[in-house]
């Protein structure tokens, strides 16, 4: 369909949560902060020249853009995270900071072992991560405290980076049932149809999503305008309740497929 060199060139996608202050009760508090400091994600911390948050960067979810997260592929990429950048708007000549850390919770807050087993249809990556606050220059010293007045504001998103080097269809029907198509020769023909390359996300009335494989997070950017609100970003004594509309439960068992291309996204 001539379509290998837009795929290609379609190097970016955004997954965004929003920053929001919140007041826990003590019941909380004392529940989260135990669980996060069981994990080492959450190691050196108050330090005087960092800047710290905590935030969800991926759930298993069919996203906004079409682009669906399976639990199965999102598990196996669930240390990627770990000492990748932060950076501004996705600018990779622009890094504020660096990801320290990550673990995988519930819609509750409670953190899930280290086992594939009887994993949840909806779970989330949360990771831990600092932001530059020393700097000799002093446009970038003004610039980072306004930076922080904005997330503390509310004002600021982070919005997930990852690569990935192949893709099957997610199929949606008009009554929600939902179903996985593995991307061959004979299938290929919907990738046209697909959003992220130009297509409407529907073929024959039925919504069509990108589900990707073999992924890598890369890293995460600080940005002004959300992609994703079904994601939100957290102090770290914050329980994550995601929405249950748009949550995967029928995304078992995923096809495997050879890679043909390598895209970023």
């Amino acid at each position: 369909d001539g379509l290998e060199e837009t795929i290609q060139a379609n190097a970016s996608v955004a997954y965004v949560s929003q920053l929001r202050p919140f007041s826990p009760d003590e019941s909380q508090r004392l529940k989260i902060k135990a669980s996060l400091e069981s994990t080492k994600a959450n190691s050196n911390k108050d330090q005087s020249d960092l800047y710290y948050i905590d935030s969800v960067l991926v759930t298993t979810c069919w996203n906004n853009n079409d682009d669906v997260f399976d639990k199965n592929q999102v598990w196996s990429a669930r240390k990627t995270p770990e000492d990748k950048p932060f950076n501004l708007e996705h600018d990779e000549h622009d890094i504020l900071g660096h990801i320290t850390g990550n673990w995988v919770i519930d819609d509750s807050g409670n953190i899930l072992d280290d086992s594939e087993e009887n994993l949840p249809d909806t779970y989330h990556i949360v990771t831990s991560s600092v932001m530059y606050k020393h700097w000799t220059d002093p446009e970038l010293i003004v610039r980072t405290y306004k930076l922080i007045e904005s997330i503390e504001a509310g004002e600021k998103f982070v919005s997930m980076e990852c690569l990935f080097n192949d893709f099957d269809y997610a199929i949606k029907a008009e009554d929600g049932a939902m179903h996985t198509l593995a991307r061959t020769a004979e299938s290929a023909f919907l990738t046209k149809h697909l959003r992220a390359y130009g297509g409407t996300g529907v073929y024959q009335g039925y919504k069509i999503g990108r589900l990707l494989k073999n992924i890598a997070f890369c890293g995460h950017g600080l940005v002004a305008k959300p992609a994703n609100p079904s994601s939100i970003i957290f102090d770290k004594f914050k329980p994550f309740i995601a929405p249950t509309e748009g949550s995967l439960q029928m995304f078992d068992n995923i096809p495997s497929a050879v890679a043909k291309d390598s895209s970023e996204e």
